[in-house]
């Protein structure tokens, strides 16, 4: 019995979590990436370089596109993908922005820098009243 237990605790210790009266204590802490002044400064990036297509405003499209990329070690964008899309032109907007994108502070895990793939979605608004530049909200990301 004595061997069974143990076992049980070795591979306890190994897991990136420990199980504690119904509490989770986590091992190895993960801090996710950042835009560099966050993601106010991310907003502003993304809304001033951001060019509404033209055929797509004689339309008046608007929706969610939900972008997929990973942080690289480094701070750079890679691997973007667009996972679900608006409008053709709209989309090859957004990754061609995604893709010239300002490397980000990177995430760490135990203080070193990992890794981390980022999902999120882009919400675009056509908008009369501003001409050709969308009004658009970000919700914040996640990561998957």
């Amino acid at each position: 019995m004595f061997v069974l237990l143990w076992t049980a605790l070795a591979v306890n210790a190994q897991a990136d979590s420990l199980e504690l009266e119904n509490d989770t204590v986590m091992k190895d802490v993960v801090v996710p990436p950042e835009f560099k002044g966050g993601m106010e400064k991310f907003y502003d990036f993304f809304y001033t370089n951001f060019q509404y297509p033209q055929e797509s405003a004689k339309r008046s499209v608007s929706g969610t596109a939900e972008i997929e990329f990973v942080v690289e070690k480094s701070g750079d964008i890679t691997h973007v993908l667009l996972l679900e899309g608006i409008d053709f032109s709209i989309d090859n907007v957004i990754l061609d922005l995604m893709r010239t994108m300002p490397r980000w502070t990177p995430a760490t895990k135990n203080g070193d820098p990992v890794r981390y793939k980022v999902s999120m979605p882009l919400t675009i608004h056509a908008t009369k009243n501003k001409g050709l530049r969308p009004n658009q909200t970000i919700d914040s990301y996640r990561n998957e």
